[in-house]
C-alpha cells in the first residue's frame, strides 16, 4: 500500500494510476492509454516522499507517500504553464489547464507564432504553434501505426515538430488519424473536427470495410455522421484506418440511391416501393426454377440470412452464393478437409504474442490496415517475419525473409517449405503422432520438394526458402496470416492445405499465438458464409443433402427444401448465357466491375431476363438491371457483423437512410411477403434468435450477449463464453489430415499474349470497386488506378513513370497510368481494380479454383503497350426493354 493525499491505495502500477485510482486530479499532457509513459511534458510532476517525481514513469512503490497539490507543485505548474505559453499557443483542454495553474504569459513573454502550417493534406491539418512537444504524436505513429513519419528536430528552445521535406501530403503518413486522436492541443486536427459540429448523440458499432472488424463510435449531428473515433476492443484498441476514420459518405451523398428505379423504354425511372416489389414478385414467378441469387458480404448477418431463407424456402433454389465465392471460398474448402472446419484458428491478438509471423499472398498494411499495423508493430519488436508475395509490400520489405516468387506458384514453394522442415527435423512428432494422419504417406511425398529442385519454376533462391523455414521451424508460437494471393489460383484450396500442413508439422494448431488465419476481405464474408449464402451449405454449415439437416430447417422454415445444391456464381452467369437462369437478384454487389472477364459477366447479365439490382449508388452492375432498390449503408441499419477471427459484433443505427431508401432487411420482408412466404420480424434482433435457434453453433448468441466485445463462435450454449481458439482438444474431423499437392500450371497460362505476368489487388486507400471511397476525400489521395511495372520492363516498351499505357490480355484491355517501381519484379505487374474506367477485370480469366469454383485473379498473362493518342475504350451499354 501507498498513500496518495493521505489516501491508502494499492500499488504495483504507476503512480500516475495509483493517483487516479485515489480520486486525485493530476494532469498529464503526454500520457494516453493507447501508448507507453514517457515524461516528456512534465505536467504529471507529484511529490513522492519529498521530491518531484513524473508520476506517469514512476512505479508505485508500497509504503511511498504522494502529494498532488502543494504549494511547491503549484508553483512548479505554474511556472511550466508561463515556459509552454512562451513557445507555444496550445488550444482546448492543455489551454484551459494551463490557465486553471495561474499561467498568463507575462513572465517570459508570449510566443511569437511563425510556425509550420499546412493544410496540403484531404483530412489532416498541422499548426504547429500549438505544440507543446508532448510526443504523443510522434509515439502513437511509432507504437500504434508502427511507422515513423514525425520526429523532433533541434534541441532546447529551438527544438520543433518535422515530418521531412515538403507538404505534409506528401509525407510518408498512411493517414490513420493517430495523430490527430492523440493530439491534446490542437497542433495536429483534421478536417472532421476542424468543422466542429457539435455531436448530439454517439452510437458504438462495427466499421464497414475490411474483414478486421473494428469498433467505432459515431459521433453524429444534424442527421449525418460528424466524426469517427476508434472505439477500444480487442480486435483495434482504439485505433482506426484511413477508410474507417475518415472515408464516411454522407447519407445525403448526391449519388445516392434514394427511390426504387424501373427499366422503361431503355431508361431507369423512379417508382413507388408498391409498384417495384409488385413488379419483382411477378417477374419471379413466371419464372420459378430459373432463379439465382447472389447475396452481399457489405450487409449483415440478419440480412444473408434472410436472402437465403428467401431463395431456398420462398422461391425454392438453393442458387445462392456471395462473394466469399470469389475470394475465401478455397480458405474455408481447405481448411475444412484438413481440420474439419473452414474458418481461422486463432484470434487477432494471438499476433501480439507470436514469434514468427508468416504472411502468405496477403498485404495486410493495405488491405486490413490496422492488423497490417499490429502485424508491423509486433515485427519491429522483436518477432521474426517471413513474407510470400510477388510484390515488395510494405511488411515485405522489412521482412526476415521475404519469398518473392512468381505469380502462381505457390504450391512448389510451400511444399519445399514443407520439406526443409521435414529434413531438418522440426518437425513436432508427437502433436502429429498424437492429432494428425497421413505422415507415412506424406513423409516421401514431401522429400521430392527441397527449395534446389523448385527454384528453377518459383524463382525463389533455394537458401532463402530454407532460411524462412527454419526461422517458421525454431519457432515456439508461429502465426499464418493468409489472404486473396494465396486463393485467388487455379490451385488456390490446394495451396491453402499446404499451409495447414506447416502448421501440423510444427503442431502449431489449437492454442494461442499459433494458426492458420484467412484474412476476409470484406466487412462479412465470414458471415455471409456462416449464415448460408452459398449453394452446399445451410447457415452453420449444415448439409441440404442430409436428410436431418434438411429436416431440421423444413420444421423450422415451414416449407420443404429441394435436396440438391444449387449452382456457383460462376456457373450462374454461364447458366444466364445459355438461358438456363433467367432471372437474377444482386443484393449489394458490383460484379461488371469486380468479377473477372468482365465482358462475359455483362453477356451472362443482359440473356437475363429480369435482373433485380439493390445497391447504395447506381454501379456499374446496376446501370444493367432491370429494377433497381436503394439500400441502406451500415450506418443506416441495425445487424451484426461476423469478422475475420469468427467474432459477431453489434452493428447498430447512428443516421437515417436517405430519401425513401430502406435498411435491406426491411426489403427482404418485403419482397418474401409479395412472393408468397411473409415474415414476422419486427426487428433484427428476432432474425438473430431464429439464427441461433438453427444453428447450433450460434445457439449462445443474442443482441444482449453480444453487447461490448462481442463473441467468437462456436458459441453453442446461453452461457458459452465463446471460442477464441478452435481446435484446441481434438479436429472436428477427428485427426488433421496432411495433404499431398502436385504443382499443376494454370490453364491461363496457355493464353499468353507477352512475356509479363499480371497480378491484381487492393491499395490503402480504396475498397474493392470503390463505390464509397471514391466519394470521399480518399479520391485527393489516390485518384486512379496505377500499373505496377519494372524499370526494365519499362524501358524495352519506351513506357515512362506517368504513361497512359493499354493492358492486353487473352479476355480483353486496360488502361491505366504506369508507375515505374521496383516493387515488382521484372516481368511481374501489378493493377488495382477500385476505378471503373481502368477495367482491370477485363483483362482476368474464367479460369478456377480446381476445387471451390473461386476465379483465379492473381495470374493472367499480358503485354502493355503506351496508350496511342486518341485510343479509349468502348463501354457497354445498358439493358434494354423490360421482361
Amino acid at each position: 500500500m501507498l498513500t496518495v493525499d493521505g489516501r491508502a491505495v494499492e500499488g504495483g502500477g504507476s503512480l500516475l494510476e495509483a493517483c487516479r485510482a485515489a480520486g486525485a486530479r493530476v494532469p498529464a499532457f503526454c500520457q494516453d492509454d493507447r501508448v507507453g509513459p514517457a515524461g516528456h511534458c512534465r505536467s504529471c510532476l507529484v511529490e513522492a516522499d519529498g521530491r518531484f517525481v513524473a508520476a506517469c514513469t514512476t512505479p508505485a512503490r508500497p509504503g511511498s507517500e504522494v502529494r498532488t497539490d502543494t504549494e511547491r507543485l503549484r508553483s512548479y505548474r505554474r511556472d511550466l504553464g508561463e515556459l509552454l505559453l512562451s513557445e507555444s499557443t496550445p488550444r482546448g483542454p492543455v489551454a484551459a489547464e494551463i490557465s486553471a495553474w495561474g499561467a498568463t504569459g507575462e513572465r517570459y513573454g508570449r510566443a511569437s507564432g511563425g510556425g509550420a502550417k499546412d493544410r496540403s493534406h484531404p483530412y489532416l491539418r498541422l499548426d504547429l504553434d500549438a505544440c507543446i512537444l508532448c510526443r504523443l504524436c510522434l509515439r502513437g505513429c511509432e507504437e500504434i501505426q508502427g511507422q515513423f513519419v514525425y520526429a523532433v528536430d533541434g534541441r532546447g528552445h529551438g527544438a520543433r515538430l518535422t515530418w521531412g521535406e515538403g507538404p505534409f501530403a506528401q509525407s510518408e503518413c498512411v493517414s490513420c488519424g493517430a495523430c490527430a486522436s492523440l493530439c491534446p492541443t490542437g497542433a495536429i486536427t483534421d478536417a472532421d473536427r476542424e468543422r466542429a459540429a457539435v455531436p448530439d448523440g454517439t452510437v458504438r458499432t462495427t466499421c464497414s470495410y475490411c474483414g478486421v472488424g473494428c469498433s467505432l463510435e459515431i459521433h453524429r449531428a444534424g442527421g449525418e455522421v460528424a466524426r469517427i473515433e476508434g472505439a477500444p476492443s480487442p480486435v483495434n484498441r482504439g485505433h482506426l484506418c484511413v477508410k474507417g476514420r475518415y472515408a464516411h459518405v454522407p447519407a445525403r451523398h448526391p449519388d445516392r440511391l434514394r427511390t426504387p428505379l424501373l427499366r422503361r423504354g431503355g431508361s431507369l425511372v423512379p417508382v413507388s416501393w408498391e409498384e417495384a416489389i409488385a413488379f419483382v414478385a411477378g417477374a419471379f414467378a413466371e419464372r420459378r426454377g430459373k432463379l439465382a441469387g447472389l447475396s452481399s458480404s457489405r450487409c449483415t448477418n440478419e440480412e444473408n440470412y434472410l436472402f437465403q431463407k428467401w431463395f431456398r424456402a420462398g422461391l425454392g433454389t438453393h442458387n445462392v452464393d456471395s462473394c466469399a465465392r470469389v475470394c475465401h471460398a478455397p480458405s474455408a474448402a481447405a481448411m475444412r478437409r484438413s481440420f474439419g472446419a473452414g474458418a481461422a484458428t486463432n484470434s487477432i491478438a494471438d499476433v501480439d504474442i507470436a514469434d514468427a509471423i508468416l504472411v502468405a499472398g496477403a498485404n495486410p498494411t493495405e488491405s486490413h490496415p490496422v492488423l497490417g499495423a499490429r502485424i508491423r508493430e509486433r515485427a519491429i519488436r522483436g518477432a521474426s517475419l517471413l513474407v510470400i508475395d510477388p510484390r515488395r509490400t510494405e511488411l515485405a520489405a522489412i521482412a526476415d525473409v521475404h519469398l518473392c516468387l512468381r505469380p502462381g506458384t505457390n504450391v512448389p514453394l510451400l511444399n519445399s517449405l514443407a520439406c526443409v522442415l521435414v529434413e531438418e527435423g522440426l518437425v513436432d512428432w508427437t502433436f502429429l503422432s498424437e492429432r494428425g494422419e497421413g505422415w507415412e504417406e506424406y513423409e516421401p511425398f514431401v522429400r521430392r520438394f527441397p527449395p534446389e529442385a523448385t527454384e528453377s519454376t518459383t524463382g525463389v533462391p533455394a537458401a532463402a526458402v530454407r532460411r524462412a523455414a527454419r526461422l517458421y521451424g525454431i519457432a515456439s508460437r508461429p502465426i499464418q496470416v493468409h489472404g486473396l494471393g494465396v486463393t485467388e489460383h487455379y490451385q488456390g484450396s490446394e495451396a491453402v492445405m499446404l499451409l495447414c500442413n506447416l502448421a501440423l508439422l510444427r503442431g502449431a494448431v489449437g492454442r494461442e499465438g499459433v494458426g492458420v488465419n484467412p484474412l476476409r476481405g470484406q466487412n462479412n464474408v465470414q458471415g455471409a458464409a456462416d449464415m448460408g449464402c452459398q449453394p452446399d451449405l445451410l447457415p452453420g454449415y449444415g448439409d441440404p443433402g442430409d436428410p436431418s439437416v434438411r429436416a431440421r430447417f423444413e420444421r423450422a422454415w415451414g416449407r420443404p427444401l429441394p435436396s440438391r445444391a444449387g449452382i456457383t456464381l460462376p456457373r450462374m452467369l454461364e447458366a444466364a448465357r445459355r438461358g438456363e437462369i433467367r432471372g437474377m437478384f444482386i443484393l449489394g454487389e458490383d460484379l461488371v466491375q469486380t468479377d473477372p472477364d468482365s465482358r462475359r459477366v455483362v453477356e451472362a447479365l443482359r440473356a437475363l431476363e429480369i435482373l433485380v439490382v439493390q445497391e447504395l449508388f447506381l454501379s456499374e452492375t446496376a446501370t444493367l438491371a432491370h429494377v433497381v432498390l436503394p439500400g441502406a449503408s451500415a450506418f443506416e441499419k441495425e445487424g451484426t457483423f461476423t469478422n475475420t477471427e469468427r467474432r459477431v459484433q453489434r452493428v447498430r443505427k447512428a443516421v437515417e437512410p436517405p430519401g425513401e431508401a430502406l435498411a435491406d432487411w426491411e426489403v427482404l420482408c418485403r419482397l418474401m411477403a409479395a412472393t408468397g412466404y411473409p415474415q414476422s420480424y419486427a426487428h433484427p434482433a428476432e432474425v438473430m434468435e431464429e439464427i441461433a435457434s438453427v444453428a447450433p453453433v450460434f445457439a449462445g448468441l443474442s443482441y444482449g450477449r453480444l453487447e461490448g466485445e462481442g463473441l467468437q463462435w462456436p458459441v453453442p450454449a446461453g452461457d458459452h463464453p465463446g471460442t477464441p481458439v478452435l481446435h484446441r482438444d481434438r479436429f472436428a474431423r477427428g485427426r488433421a489430415l496432411l495433404a499431398r499437392v502436385d504443382y499443376l500450371p494454370s490453364p491461363v497460362l496457355a493464353a499468353a499474349r507477352g512475356g509479363l505476368l499480371l497480378t491484381t489487388g487492393r491499395v490503402l486507400e480504396h475498397y474493392n470497386s470503390g463505390s464509397l471511397t471514391r466519394r470521399t476525400g480518399n479520391r485527393d489521395l489516390v485518384g486512379g488506378d496505377r500499373l505496377e511495372i519494372h524499370p526494365e520492363d519499362a524501358a524495352t516498351r519506351g513506357i515512362r513513370d506517368g504513361d497512359r499505357v493499354v493492358v492486353k490480355s487473352a479476355f480483353g484491355e486496360a488502361r491505366a497510368s504506369a508507375r515505374l517501381t521496383d516493387r515488382v519484379a521484372p516481368g511481374t505487374l501489378f493493377l488495382s481494380f477500385h476505378f471503373p474506367e481502368t477495367g482491370t477485370n477485363r483483362l482476368t480469366s474464367d479460369v478456377r479454383d480446381r476445387l471451390a469454383d473461386c476465379p483465379e485473379y492473381k495470374l493472367t498473362p499480358v503485354e502493355v503497350v503506351r496508350e496511342s493518342r486518341g485510343s479509349s475504350r468502348r463501354r457497354g451499354s445498358p439493358l434494354r426493354g423490360s421482361p
